[in-house]
């Protein structure tokens, strides 16, 4: 037969028929999760110490139970990452069943990155996935390193698009979007929509993290005049997936005749 089942009773489970398993119900998604000391980074000299922690990257859980140290090579700067590789072979003490039978996983393990990052899909013929878990630059003899917040399911926070003729109006001004655990965040500030089609576009965002419904998620913000202070209310508006991409603003022109400092923040459910 060319179809099975693989929960079914008596059937063969394979760490490969798991993994898949677990990264689609994971949504596919890689990140460290919240346990131990969600490798938390110190170091000495060019010597990094990686703290406990577990991740789940492409449907395995990979634990650091103790401490581990890695050396980073001298003047140059990359990612700590935990490597995935399947192309290594892991080593076996006796045989399935026995007291003293063990394994040694040769197929996980921490490595210093310089260049491109390699991110196969495991789950569909990739051998290799390469997870950063903190950026570093280094001198002759010492070290910089900066944890990467890549928690599971959080996107972090992303620049998101300036729509054309939309502008920020200063050096502090942003306009980004996080999703995390299927809830899309968004924040935007100071930014100059006048010149934009209809004078009132704020930011885009891809379209598979905009709301289902038609213009079912819109947001109470101001227009916020960053020379005087003024700040007068303004509604912002979610076009749809099948609707478009972009936020826009809708306010009373009463109160004030153009969007000069759209500002605004939020948070929906993805769905």
């Amino acid at each position: 037969m060319a179809i099975t089942m693989y929960q079914a009773d008596r059937n063969f489970v394979s760490p490969a028929n798991d993994a898949s398993l677990y990264s689609a119900l994971a949504g596919d998604s890689n990140g460290i999760i919240n346990r131990g000391n969600k490798f938390n980074i110190t170091n000495d000299g060019l010597v990094a110490t990686i703290n406990t922690g577990q991740a789940i990257i492409q449907g395995r859980l990979v634990e650091i139970t103790e401490a581990e140290q890695l050396t980073l090579p001298a003047n140059s700067s990359g990612k700590i990452c935990i490597v995935v590789d399947l192309t290594k072979t892991n080593d076996v003490l006796g045989s399935a069943g026995d007291t003293g039978y063990a394994v040694t996983v040769n197929q996980v393990y921490l490595a210093a990155v310089t260049g491109t990052l390699t991110q196969y899909d495991l789950n569909n013929g990739g051998f290799i996935y390469e997870l950063p878990i903190a950026s570093f630059t280094t001198t002759a003899t010492t070290v910089t390193v900066t944890q990467i917040a890549s928690a599971f399911n959080d996107t972090g926070w992303i620049n998101a698009t300036i729509p054309s003729g939309s502008n920020k109006n200063q050096s502090n001004a942003y306009a980004q979007y996080r999703v995390i655990n299927d809830l899309v965040y968004f924040r935007f500030r100071s930014i100059y929509c006048v010149d934009s089609y209809g004078g009132n576009q704020v930011m885009q965002l891809p379209s598979i993290y905009m709301p289902s419904v038609p213009y079912d998620q819109h947001f109470t913000g101001s227009n916020i005049d960053d020379n005087t202070g003024q700040s007068s209310p303004c509604d912002f508006v979610f076009q749809s997936k099948s609707g478009g991409t972009t936020v826009y603003g809708d306010w009373n022109q009463n109160l004030f005749n153009k969007l000069t400092g759209a500002t605004a923040s939020g948070s929906y459910p993805l769905n």
